[in-house]
């Protein structure tokens, strides 16, 4: 929306750009959808250098397959009403305004890159498949920045000092919102509609320096637009600026870099022809060979930054998932003596017992306490406990890494063994070692005295005849076996 302070000098300045009669004809006839091509024959013929041109403009390069036309219906059945119409609004405009450089506006190199703005779009839509809005694309994009004369005419004062001060095509947008609160491409969007173009051209010149990101299919008409005031800058700069327009510009639509590098070539060779029908001057030849190693170059090094970038990514997966199984191993561990807690425990079981019953695979239970545990913790404090804890669990943790068990806290001073493919026999094995182990050193060490630490263990075990319907039972009978070791003495084994 243009801001009605604007607006309201845009109404009365009489320096704007404007078209002749016989454009604003054309114009209006081509927005008649039963226009008789007889009317816009006898108008455009009315004009005879707008006549002269489209006979030219039909028998350019363009149309190079086909036979030479020599009258004007020719030409316009040729070339159609959309390129018509753009004809005679791009030679009326540059006749009217000029080339010539004025103060903060060079004009020879405004039309230059209008004139490659509509070529580029033009060569976007057609790669793209969307011929039918080639032709309104060529129109909108030559008057895209038909709203930099339009402020230059109604606000010299103001507006100079932008053009001079503004490095860049996207640098001048931003200090015209800065001044506006718009931008020229309002502007032009703003003059289109009061010529009487249509809506999707005023819309499309109203958004013709948004940015090129994702959009829906119906709208590639419209970034075609967008990409080709990217490649006109670029193409005006030099070949180094047009490499890095043409590989942003083939990633965003999905072309080859190698076929953007022929379209530009095309496009050269075709520009002597067109620019001479709108008598602009053409622009400063590109190099194709050095084209094309430009865009080879920023291809490799986009690779290069992509395979970084991957590396990086795969590293930051790898640290996640190492993160991811730290904690997890933390969640299944028990903080004092960093064996399986009682949860983990409870869930490998469960997991066993399925087991078993689908394929009869075997598997033990020791359960442990260690005896007088409670005397330990009252006589020398429960730090001196949890050293005899710690100490037990790791002689518990070497034996099961040996074998390839399972070992936890069951809770307090109790421990758990679990022994997958494993019956009664292995786990009294195990039992035993560990029982000599445990007897062999003192756990701890309180004010100097050497505390021997024994354990009473209880053994039950899922195999042929034990006859334990669930997890459950299973453990009990571990249990109850733990505490007939203990009412025996202590320090024993006994098996359920």
């Amino acid at each position: 929306m243009l801001p009605n302070e604007l607006r309201q000098s845009l109404e009365r300045c009489t320096q704007l750009p404007s078209l002749p009669s016989v454009v604003l004809r054309v114009i209006e006839l081509a927005r008649d959808p039963d226009v008789n091509l007889n009317q816009l024959i006898t108008t455009i013929s009315s004009d005879p250098a707008l006549s002269v041109r489209l006979l030219s403009l039909a028998n350019t390069v363009f149309y190079a397959s086909q036979r030479p036309v020599e009258e004007l219906q020719q030409a316009v059945n040729r070339i159609g009403m959309e390129r018509t119409l753009s004809l005679a609004l791009g030679c009326s405009l540059v006749s009217a305004t000029g080339t010539d450089a004025t103060q903060g506006l060079n004009l020879e190199r405004y039309w230059q890159r209008s004139l490659l703005c509509a070529l580029s779009a033009r060569s976007l839509a057609d790669s793209l498949d969307l011929h039918v809005d080639s032709g309104a694309l060529f129109t909108a994009s030559l008057l895209q920045d038909i709203g930099m004369l339009a402020l230059h005419a109604v606000d010299e004062a103001r507006y100079q000092p932008l053009l001079e001060k503004a490095p860049n095509h996207e640098a001048l947008v931003a200090l015209e919102q800065t001044t506006y609160a718009t931008d020229h491409a309002e502007v032009g969007a703003w003059l289109a509609r009061e010529w009487q173009l249509s809506e999707r051209t005023a819309q499309w010149i109203a958004h013709s320096h948004d940015a090129l990101q994702a959009v829906e299919p119906e709208q590639q008409a419209q970034k075609c637009l967008i990409a080709s005031g990217m490649l006109a800058d670029a193409w005006l700069h030099g070949e180094a600026s047009m490499g890095g327009a043409m590989t942003q510009v083939a990633k965003y639509f999905g072309l080859e870099a190698s076929e953007m590098v022929n379209r530009i070539v095309s496009l050269q060779e075709q520009l002597p022809a067109v620019a001479s029908l709108y008598n602009i001057a053409v622009p400063e030849r590109l190099d194709a060979d050095q084209l094309m190693f430009e865009a080879k170059m920023l291809l490799a090094e986009r690779n290069a930054r992509l395979q970084q970038d991957l590396l990086q990514k795969q590293q930051e997966i790898e640290a996640l998932r190492r993160e991811q199984e730290q904690l997890n191993q933390q969640a299944r561990l028990d903080s004092l003596t960093k064996l399986y807690n009682r949860s983990y425990l409870e869930s490998t079981l469960n997991g066993l017992f399925a087991e078993h019953q689908r394929s009869g695979q075997p598997f033990g239970v020791i359960f442990i306490d260690l005896d007088r545990f409670k005397r330990i913790n009252d006589d020398f404090g429960h730090g001196i406990g949890d050293e005899v804890l710690v100490a037990f669990a790791k002689l518990l943790r070497q034996r099961v890494e040996e074998y390839g068990f399972y070992a936890g806290r069951f809770g307090g001073e109790e421990f758990v063994v679990l022994l997958p493919g494993h019956g009664s026999d292995k786990a009294m094995q195990f039992a035993e070692g560990l029982r000599s182990l445990v007897g062999a050193a003192p756990l701890a060490y309180a004010m100097d005295t050497p505390l021997h630490v024994t354990a009473s263990y209880g053994i039950a075990a899922l195999e042929p005849g034990s006859g334990f319907d669930n997890v459950e039972a299973l453990v009990e009978a571990a249990d109850k076996s733990m505490y007939q070791s203990k009412h025996a003495g202590c320090d024993l084994i006994t098996v359920f």
